[in-house]
């Protein structure tokens, strides 16, 4: 569970609050994976029960309690399990664009082609965001506090190019059946 996980990394480096751990991961993550409020505290209140973390709250002065979570000694161990183990499934393929190409393409091939274009424009424009982070990044210099988010960006940048080779193939495919 990549979320337990990655508040147990962010939880080993200091304790933190909910809103601080949702600001570190979007940091750090967020380009990659949207994570709402309701996540973080729900997956807490999980950790806590696991007892892989524990909260206290701290008086605040003109302001409510907070509740600040700190990773417990199992809490490390697991995450320090989890980090040595590969993950075991490669990139899903369970996706709704697939799904719609599944039953669009048979019944109106120029419809899927339409929804092809559009989906490639959407990939491009998320290679422009992503270049775009690699640009920021590069300005400040990469360093050991940003290189993995660098090589995250690459991840994303290096799936969004297959994916566009991808639709390609696609659209080749189509326009061949369709001429048959």
């Amino acid at each position: 569970m990549p979320v337990k996980h990655a508040i147990l990394g962010i939880l080993k480096e200091a304790p933190r609050h909910g809103y601080e751990l949702k600001s570190i991961f979007d940091a750090r993550i967020g380009n990659f994976w949207n994570l709402n409020y309701g996540q973080i505290y729900t997956t807490l209140d999980r950790l806590d029960k696991e007892g892989l973390v524990s909260g206290t709250e701290e008086e605040q002065s003109f302001r409510p309690d907070k509740k600040v979570y700190d990773i417990s000694p199992q809490g490390v161990r697991e995450l320090e399990r989890w980090l040595q183990e590969p993950a075991t499934k490669p990139r899903a393929l369970r996706d709704e664009f697939f799904i719609k190409l599944v039953f669009i393409s048979r019944e109106n091939p120029e419809l899927a082609l339409q929804l092809l274009e559009r989906q490639t424009q959407i990939y491009m424009e998320q290679m422009r965001e992503l270049t775009e982070t690699k640009y920021r990044l590069s300005k400040g210099g990469i360093n050991r506090e940003n290189m993995m988010t660098d090589l995250l960006t690459d991840a994303a940048l290096y799936h969004a190019e297959a994916d566009v080779r991808w639709l390609s193939h696609v659209e080749a495919k189509i326009l061949e059946y369709a001429r048959t």
